[in-house]
C-alpha cells in the first residue's frame, strides 16, 4: 500500500476548483493520503491579535465567536458544522479564561493558536465529507518543549499502521510536547510538519499543493512576467524562504536533507499532479548561476563601531547571548575590524539597542541602528566558483548610483546580500535582475 503525504494551503480552503482538483489527484493512489492543513488566511490573525489584547481588557465570548464563525462563512457557503461552532467556543473561552487570570504562558499561548489549525481542518472537511480527521494528538506525534519553536521528534507509528487506504486530514504546525501540552514548531509550520510525517512514514516524495507564493526568479510586485524556478537545492530554497515574496516554511527540508527526499510543488489548477517545483539535493547550477533576486524590508542593522572591535574578545559572544536571551533572533553578522554589525528583523533594532547599551565595551565607541533599508538576496548554488558573478552585481548597482550600506559574500556558495536603502530597493531588484535575465 503506497502513502502520499501532501499539504494544502489555508488559501486553497473555500477554493472549489483547487480542492475538487486535490481530491481528483489523490483518488488515483490506491493507499493513504495525509492531507496536512495550513491555516485558513484570517483565523490565526484573528487569534493572534485577541492574544495582544486580551491583558488589556475583558475578553467577550461572544466577539471572539462571531470572528471565527465569520471566516467559516467567508469560505464556503454551507451551515457551519457543530463541529467548527465547538471549536470556536473552545477558542472563545481559553481566551475569556487568561483575560480573568490576567496571565498565559508560552505553552498557553501555543495552544490557543494551535485552533487556527483545528477550525481549518473542520472547514476543509465540511467539503470534503469523506476524508477523515487525524489530530496531531491522536497520532502520537511529538515535539520538543520550546513552545513556539518547537521540532518534531516522533510519531506514534501504531496508530498509523492500523489505519485503512482513504484520506485523512491532519492540522499542520502543531504537535504534543512530553508533558503532553501543545506545542507549536513555528508560524504557519505545517510544512515542516508535513517533512516530518513523509520521514518517518517512509513516503518516497513530499509533495506541497501550490505555494501561496511560488518561486519565481523575483518578487512579482516589482517585475511582471517571471518565470517558476523549475529546479532549486534544499539549502537554496531555504534561503529563499526567508524573504517576504515566498511562502515555504524554512524548516520544511530537516527532515528530508539526510534521507534526500524530494519535494515537488504541484500546479493546483491541474488535477494530474502537474509538477511546477522540484527541490532535492542535486546541485543544479544554472547558466547564469542566479536563480532568484530575492528581497526583504523586514531588516534593520545595529552596529557596533570602535576602532579596537577586531581586538578585544568576547564581544560577538556577549552580545548574541544577551540577543538570544531575550528572545531576539539575529539574522545575520557582518563583520569587519572595526565594526560589528548585527542583521535583525524591522522591529528587533531598537530593542536590541536598548539592551546592548546595559553592557559595558570598553572597545566599542558607538552603538547604533539602521532603519528604512531593505534587504536584496541574490540566489544561487556556484558563486564562490563562478568568475564575474560579484562584479556583476555590484556593477549593476554601480551603474544605476544605487548606494550598496552594507554587502556580504563568502559564508555559503549561494548567496550575496546587499543591505541598500528602502527607497532603492525596487531599482535594484530590476536592474540586478536585468543583469542576469536579460
Amino acid at each position: 500500500m503506497s502513502d502520499k503525504v501532501i499539504r494544502v494551503g489555508g488559501s486553497h480552503i473555500g477554493n472549489s476548483t483547487s480542492i475538487s482538483n486535490l481530491s481528483s489527484y489523490l483518488s488515483h493512489n490506491s493507499g493513504r493520503n495525509f492531507v496536512v492543513v495550513s491555516p485558513v488566511p484570517g483565523l490565526l490573525d484573528i487569534l493572534e491579535e485577541h492574544l495582544l489584547t486580551v491583558l488589556d481588557k475583558r475578553t467577550e465570548n461572544g466577539n471572539i465567536s462571531e470572528q471565527l464563525l465569520a471566516v467559516f462563512k467567508a469560505r464556503i457557503k454551507t451551515e457551519v458544522t457543530s463541529g467548527y461552532v465547538e471549536l470556536a467556543n473552545q477558542a472563545a473561552n481559553l481566551l475569556r479564561g487568561i483575560a480573568l487570570i490576567g496571565d498565559y504562558s508560552t505553552a498557553l499561548k501555543d495552544q490557543v493558536l494551535s485552533y487556527a489549525e483545528r477550525l481549518s481542518v473542520e472547514i476543509l472537511k465540511a467539503v470534503w465529507p469523506e476524508a477523515l480527521v487525524l489530530q496531531p494528538e491522536s497520532i502520537g506525534l511529538l515535539t520538543t518543549s520550546d513552545f513556539g519553536n518547537a521540532t518534531f521528534i516522533a510519531l506514534n507509528e501504531e496508530e498509523i499502521e492500523g489505519l485503512a487506504a482513504g484520506t485523512y486530514l491532519i492540522s499542520g504546525t502543531y504537535g504534543i510536547a512530553e508533558n503532553g501540552k501543545v506545542a507549536r514548531t513555528g508560524r504557519s509550520a505545517a510544512d515542516y510538519t508535513a517533512a516530518f510525517l513523509t520521514k518517518v512514514l517512509g513516503v518516497e516524495k513530499l509533495e506541497l499543493w501550490d505555494l501561496d507564493h511560488d518561486f519565481l526568479r523575483a518578487d512579482p510586485a516589482i517585475i511582471d512576467n517571471l518565470p517558476l524556478i523549475k529546479r532549486l537545492t534544499y539549502e537554496e530554497a531555504s534561503e529563499l524562504a526567508y524573504f517576504d515574496h515566498y511562502s515555504f516554511h524554512p524548516r520544511t527540508v530537516e527532515p528530508l536533507e539526510n534521507e534526500h527526499i524530494p519535494i515537488v510543488v504541484l500546479n493546483s489548477d491541474s488535477a494530474s499532479g502537474e509538477v511546477e517545483t522540484i527541490i532535492n539535493t542535486e546541485t543544479f547550477v544554472e547558466e547564469q548561476i542566479v536563480k532568484s533576486v530575492a528581497c526583504t524590508d523586514d531588516i534593520s542593522l545595529l552596529k557596533l563601531d570602535g576602532p579596537g572591535v577586531g581586538l578585544k574578545p568576547g564581544i560577538l559572544a556577549r552580545v548574541t547571548n544577551q540577543l538570544n536571551e531575550a528572545g531576539l533572533n539575529i539574522k545575520s553578522v557582518i563583520t569587519s575590524q572595526t565594526s560589528i554589525n548585527f542583521i535583525l528583523s524591522k522591529d528587533n533594532g531598537d530593542k536590541a539597542q536598548a539592551l546592548i547599551h546595559d553592557l559595558v565595551f570598553s572597545s566599542v565607541t558607538d552603538i547604533s541602528v539602521v532603519k528604512d533599508i531593505s534587504m536584496i538576496g541574490v540566489v544561487g548554488h556556484g558563486m564562490q566558483h563562478a568568475y564575474g558573478v560579484s562584479a556583476k552585481i555590484f556593477t549593476a548597482v554601480a551603474n544605476n548610483q544605487i548606494n550598496v550600506v552594507l554587502s556580504g559574500s563568502g559564508a555559503s556558495d549561494l548567496v550575496s546580500y546587499l543591505v541598500i536603502n528602502k527607497s532603492d530597493k525596487e531599482k535594484s531588484v530590476r536592474e540586478i535582475y536585468k543583469a542576469f535575465f536579460e
